[in-house]
This record gives structure tokens, sequence and C-alpha cells, in this order.
């Protein structure tokens, strides 16, 4: 859910008295904050009066501004303040000799600048009081940004610079607190975008309409749920008074070889348009982008090395001030997407790898509203509908060796996946009672429903002599009807006992309709600085977190039922048919008459920081992180006498730990570098349910082992930076280090041998140096073209040159760990040194 941002007004702070006569009468202060640039009133801004003088009562005055960008502040006494207005997106203002003059009512405009333009930064949130950043975002990124940095990918969501206990797989997936993808959520408005049926994330929004995302590795406060790993937070953004048309990387992406040009790799145009419907009044947002992709696959001959993707995404925002106190933002997205070749690598080449047609919808609506004593009421409404196909290109069998995988892809999918979304939430009015309080509390409906079909057809499994060791063939043809109703609750109180302490605590209450179970989910952060100064800080957390139930689980027992053969190397049979059913593992000693129902995965963390504020450039932290998960969903294949069963155990655990160590240094507004250590273990039930029972299966279903998580990389360094250099010139590198992930080795049989990802079976470490250079450059008169008889406002150009692994590292991305592969124990697809050149124009 989206943290309160709009629409409150403060009640009822009082001081004591300062000691002087002339400091006893109190003064009224009203603020009004605008957006500097289109004078559009900015709600949500928080604005601090903090007293210069020390002594019995100074402490900060707080109030966040309403829909009409008002704030004010009664009974103030007469004085010296430093006064600071926050609010997202904008560079903060701070006056630290700001003058409340005693027994007058004044009147305080305030004009804010966007944040961004010429100083980039990726950072948390260093510049907020150390206290105040119980739940501090991991890492948050702009658009702005994205076009800077070294990114792999346009994509806001794998466009995230390296940060700590969040790392990406090599097939592109994130994880974070070492859990998969499917475990963490995305919200997009505050409103869950995550597949119901996989929970995998599922955003096509266009990089132009997003104003920021943030990851959080650790969101203690209970307004967030529906995860057991982490929370990643996109906001788009809004229309202002002024109108703006912006053009991003028109230019076809050159693709070169041997330092020398070889054809285009892609192109993604996105075309920018917002401003006023109504002056101060409706505004108007829309985003458009069109991408043509193709992601070369090293250890693949070419052309047959790449994996294609062709999206059209369309976003649409609208924002109305129905009242002074109230606004409503309505959003549409619907984009189109085609991957050809999914899971492409050396061992699944083009004729195997399947492709995937993906259409979604989404249309969501936020009323706010701000109450006459202060309060902000927010409702949110979502829908969103995900049409997936997944299909193969031809009617052979796919046959699996040590070598890897022919034939065609043995499955093809079509469903229709629905969410339907209700969220209420109140944010209180700040007020006193032994210290400052904001409370907040809400509610969350979900309605989710699958419907579907499902077919495989016959997979082979040869050994290294090309004798058939086992055929898979499948009894019936798999229903993905499922449905499941979620509902939450919570309430939360940021509590600011004292400008040197601070806790957040609260309760979450769930349940859903496909477990009977009603689940409580306490949640405590406490931050505290010593001695009462801002630069050291000791922060500890303690939750329950509660993960969603992917609809494919719910459908389990209609799922494609395998029939397996097994044959000895002369043809004869070994092992005749054998009927596999699917059952849920039932836990009669834990849950008495359930019944089979499902139970809910949840995890438990602590974490424990230490910050210190070197100097105010300077900002180090120490932090141990435990994590732990149970009630996880995993397959195993049970042999009976004369027929077997695939059981889904909802028994499975995964744990993470994790030592930190961060230096974030800020030389000047325009040099930033930021570079951390981790230190962590990921260890996890290896037979997840997802991962054979995705929209993409795996036939080859083998007994779970509890062992390193594919993401486990024990020791990891990474730093990035950015650096302003002469000639409006900035340098954006990205050096990351880390232990090679783990991988298990299997026998011709396609039987794990010993442990699964043991770490005596590791990649290479990995080592890469990227780097961005962005040039921006005003449009000079006679290079703007006339359009509709006048020349548009072209502001400036920006033209960026990245090279990814600078140092032409090692890297590779594969192995032969099959025993019955002649190149057993060989490396190989390495991605050496490329190029990518981007440009830019805004208007």
């Amino acid at each position: 859910m989206n943290i309160a941002r709009f629409c409150f007004i403060v009640f009822g702070l009082s001081w004591p008295a300062l000691g002087a006569a002339y400091a006893q009468q109190t003064s009224v202060v009203a603020f009004t904050v605008t957006d500097a640039a289109s004078q559009k009133p900015l709600a949500g801004a928080t604005i601090t009066l903090t007293p210069n003088a020390s002594g019995p009562g100074a402490r900060p005055l707080t109030r966040v501004t309403d829909a009409a960008g008002k704030a004010t502040f009664t009974d103030v006494l007469g004085g010296a303040y430093t006064l600071r207005i926050e609010a997202a997106n904008y560079d903060a203002l701070t006056d630290d000799s700001y003058v409340v003059e005693p027994g007058v009512l004044a009147e305080q405009p305030i004009g804010l600048s966007l944040a961004g333009g010429e100083v980039v930064e990726v950072r948390g949130d260093a510049d907020r009081p150390l206290v105040e950043q119980g739940a501090a975002a991991a890492g948050r990124i702009t658009p702005a940004e994205v076009r800077i940095l070294p990114a792999r990918g346009r994509d806001i969501l794998t466009s995230f610079p390296p940060v700590p206990n969040v790392i990406r797989s090599n097939d592109g997936r994130t994880s974070i607190k070492g859990a998969r993808e499917d475990q963490s959520v995305v919200l997009v408005n505050g409103n869950i975008s995550n597949d119901p049926a996989t929970g995998s994330f599922q955003v096509e929004i266009p990089l132009e309409a997003v104003q920021q995302s943030e990851v959080f590795t650790n969101p203690y406060l209970p307004e967030f749920g529906k995860f057991t790993g982490g929370v990643t937070r996109i906001e788009t953004r809004p229309g202002t008074n002024k109108w703006s048309f912006g053009v991003n990387d028109f230019f076809p992406e050159p693709r070169f070889r041997s330092g020398q040009l070889f054809g285009f790799a892609n192109v993604s145009p996105r075309v920018s348009l917002s401003g006023p419907i109504v002056r101060d009044k409706a505004f108007f947002a829309q985003a458009l982008e069109v991408i043509v992709d193709k992601a070369v696959v090293r250890g693949l001959p070419n052309p047959d090395n790449e994996v294609r993707k062709y999206s059209f995404r369309s976003f649409s925002q609208f924002d109305v001030f129905l009242t002074g106190r109230q606004t409503l933002t309505s959003t549409v997205n619907v984009a189109r997407r085609l991957v050809r070749n999914v899971g492409l690598d050396f061992f699944n080449p083009v004729p195997v790898s399947p492709n995937q047609r993906t259409l979604d919808i989404a249309v969501a609506g936020t009323h706010r509203y701000a109450t006459d004593a202060g309060s902000a009421l927010e409702t949110y409404f979502n829908y969103k509908r995900i049409g997936v196909e997944v299909f193969g290109k031809g009617a052979e069998t796919m046959v699996i060796t040590p070598i890897g995988r022919t034939g065609n892809f043995f499955t093809a999918l079509d469903r229709t996946t629905e969410r339907y979304q209700l969220q209420f939430s109140n944010t209180l009015a700040a007020f006193e009672a032994l210290g400052l309080h904001r409370i907040k509390f809400g509610f969350d409906v979900n309605a989710m429903r699958n419907r579907g079909m499902v077919s495989s057809r016959p997979v082979e499994i040869r050994r290294a002599d090309g004798t058939l060791f086992q055929r898979i063939a499948y009894a019936n043809r798999g229903d993905l009807k499922a449905d499941n109703i979620e509902v939450s609750g919570y309430a939360q109180d940021q509590w600011l006992i004292r400008p040197s302490l601070q806790l957040d605590f609260g309760l979450r209450i769930e349940t859903q309709q496909a477990a009977t179970s009603i689940n409580l989910v306490p949640r405590v952060a406490l931050s505290y600085a010593p001695g009462g100064s801002d630069n050291t800080i000791i922060r500890a957390g303690f939750g329950l977190f509660y993960d969603k139930l992917p609809l494919n689980a719910l459908a389990f027992r209609s799922l494609p039922r395998q029939v397996v053969t097994t044959f000895n190397r002369d043809g004869s049979v070994r092992d005749p048919a054998r009927a596999f059913a699917h059952d849920l593992a039932r836990d009669p000693e834990n849950d008495p008459g359930r019944g089979g129902d499902f139970r809910v995965t949840y995890n438990r963390t602590f974490r424990v920081e230490f910050a210190q504020r070197m100097t105010k450039r300077v900002l180090t932290k120490l932090s141990y992180l435990d994590s732990r998960t149970f009630n996880d969903l995993f397959i195993e294949p049970i042999l009976r006498p004369t027929d077997g069963v695939i059981r889904l155990f909802n028994t499975g655990r995964a744990t993470y730990r994790a030592f930190e160590a961060t230096a974030d240094i800020k030389f000047s507004s325009s040099h930033t570098l930021t570079a951390s250590y981790v230190r962590s273990k990921a260890r996890a039930q290896l037979n997840d349910f997802i991962s054979y029972f995705g929209d993409v299966p795996n036939p080859v279903i083998r007994p779970d082992q509890f062992g390193n998580a594919p993401i486990d990389a024990p020791n990891r360094f990474f730093a990035r930076g950015v650096f302003g250099l002469p000639w409006r010139i900035k340098l954006a590198p990205i050096f990351e280090w880390r232990d090679g992930f783990p991988y298990s080795l299997t026998d011709e049989e396609q039987s794990f041998i010993g442990q699964r990802n043991a770490d005596a079976t590791r990649f290479p470490r990995f080592m890469a140096l990227d780097l961005a250079v962005t040039k921006t450059f005003d449009i000079p008169d006679w290079l703007k073209p006339t359009l509709f008889g006048k020349k548009p406002d072209l502001r400036s150009a920006s033209f960026t040159v990245s090279v990814f692994n600078v140092t032409n590292h090692f890297n590779p991305r594969n192995i032969f760990s099959n025993t019955g592969a002649p190149q057993f124990g060989t490396f190989f697809a390495v991605y050496r040194r490329f190029y990518r050149v981007d440009f830019n124009v805004n208007f």
C-alpha cells in the first residue's frame, strides 16, 4: 500500500517556555508549498521547524501539507528555527536561521524544484534525520537516473543498480533477502502488480511514466503485506500546469562485433506527453513505448542466438482536484508483449525454447480526502487482467540428453488471470501524547481468479549413447481453474518519543479463502540516537511477513499428470508405465482436521543496524540481518509399488543471514559514491513449486533437497557512483565482485549427484566494471524542426555511451554439469566487453 503523502493538516504541538519573555508569545505560521515551475500545489510535503535554542521541550514541530499544499503551525513560540521542507521527487529546502516573529499571523509561500536535473544520485534517505528512517528504502531510482546509468535493461525493474541484500540471477529475476522473485511484492501506485497465478513480477509500464521506484528490504510497517522477501514500490508521474513532451531512445542501438559495427541490437523509442486539462484543476500524462529487443545469448551460433522481445506499452494518468481537500487519480495501463525463444541458452536452443505472448490490462483509481480534523483518507481500486500464452515451435518430441535438449517444447498454455483489489486507509492527524504519534490503519481485499488450460506432450530422456532411459507421457489435459479471496487489515503507529528515539509498531491481520487460518502479524522497529545526536543511530526491527498463495498451486490436483516408463539400455522395460497422481501433503500432527487446506508461507526477520555519520558528507552503516521462511511450497516425487504421487508439500523452509558494511559518500551535489560489502548465506528447498509448475514448466522432477539457493553468493562487494565533469558530462561507473552462483551435478539419467548447489560446485567469481558516459547539450534553434508552423521548445538532448565488462573479465553463464557430456566440467558462454549507445531529447 502507498505510504500516505497527501492531504492531512496536523494540529496541536505546544512548546514549553523557552525562558525569555520575548519568546513566550506564540504565532501562527501558514505555509503554502508549490512546484516552483508549474505552481501546482504539493500535497504530502513534510515541513519541520526545529528550535535552534536548546532547553526543556525544545523539539521539532512537524506538519504535512494538504491537497491545496497548505500546512499551518499554531501556537509557535517566537524565536529562531531551522526550517526544512521535503517532498517526494523534489529537492529539499533548508533554512538554518528561519525566524518566527512573536505574536503574528504569518503566511509563507514556498516553491520547490524537481529533483534530478543536473544532479543525479541513486541513494536511500541519507538526507533525512537518521532517527526517522525506520523503514528507509534500500535504494530508489528515477527515469532520469536510468538514462545515465550503465543499466543492462531499460525496464524500471531491471535497471536498479546493485544494492545490499538485492541480487539478480542469471535469468534476470530479482531476489530480495535470498527469496525468489515470486516471494516479493511489487506495488504500482500502492496496488499489487504481481501475477496472481505464479506470483512473479508483472509490470509493463513505460519507463517515462515512472516518477520513481524504490526497493524495501525490511519494511516493518504493517501497511506492507503479501511478501516474505521484500517490496518494490513504483510511483507514476502526474501531469503539471506546464505542457511537456519527451522523446527518448528513438535511434536503433548499434551492435558491435570485434570493434566493428554489426547491425542493430534493438530499438526502444519512448514518447511522453503531459500537461493541464484545466489549469490548477485537472492534469493529464501519457507515455508510450515500443520495444524491439534482440538480446544475444552467448554459446550459440549466429543467427540462432537471440531472445527476441517485441512490446508495446501505454500508460495514461488523469489527476483531478475535486475540491481543495479532495483529489482523484485514475490510470489505464495496456501492454502487449511477444517473447520468442524464452529461456534460450546452449542447452535450450531455438527449436526447443518456447514463445510467450502476454496481454496486460490494468485500470486503477485513487481517491484522497483531507478531513477538517487533519486525517487523510485514501481509497484505492485496482483491476488487473493478464492473458498468457506459451507455445512451442512444432510438434516434435522434446528429448533431453546430457548435452542439452532437442525437438520442440512440450507444453502449451493459455490462461487469463484477473485481480480485483480494494483498499482503504486512514492516516490520523499527528498528535502529542508522550511524544509525537502518526497513526494509520486500513484494510485490503483481493479477489483473484484464474481460467485456462495447459496440455503437455511426451518427453524423452536419453543417455549419452542415445539409448532411451525414460519416457514421460501425460494422462490428462490440465485445468488451471482457481479462485481465491484475501482479506487483511492493519494498524500502525510511528511514535517519535523524543528527537533521539522513534518506535514504529503495529499489527496486521490476514486471512484468505484458500487457508482457513487467521494470521496475526506483529511488527516493531526502533531507532535510537545515543546522546541525542543525529550522527550515531542504532536501529533494530523484528517482524512476521505472510506471503501470497499462487493460484497455480490451488489448481495443482488438476494439472497434467505424468505417466513415466523407464527402460534398460537394451530397450527392455525396467519399470512399467507408472502413473503419478497429484496430491497436497497433509500434516495431521500440526493441522488436525484441516482436510488438506493450505497454510500460508510466512517469514520471520530480525535486523539490527549501527549507522554513523562520520562527516556531513560520509555516512557508514554496519548491519546484521536474519531472515527465516516457513511453510514454503515444494514438490517431491514419491514412488509406490505400482504407481506414484507428486506431492505438494507446504512445510518448506528457507534461511538468509547477512552482514553488511556500507559507506555512502557525497563529495558534492554532483559527485556521489556508494560502496558496500555483504557477507551472506542463502539456503532453501530446491524443488520450489513455481520452478516446476509455472508458465514454463520443467518435466524432470527428482527428489528435493535443502541446500544453497540458486542466487547464493557468500561474498559480494559493489560500488557505484555519479561524477559530474566539465562541459556537462557525467561519468557513472558500477563495479561488482562476488562469489559465483552454485550449480548441481547430474548424471546421464538426469538424476542429481550428491548435494545439489554445493559450495564445491560454483561458477568462477564474477567481476564486472560497467561504465556510462553521458554528454548533455542544448539544441540550437537552427536544428529544431518546424511543427505546425512553429518550432517546439526543445530544451536539451543527451548522448550516452555505455561500456559493459570494461575489463573483459571471464564471466561464464553456462557449464557442462552432466557427467555424460564429453565436455563435462567446462565453463562457457562468456559475456565479453560490449557497448551500447543511447540518445534522448527533452521538450
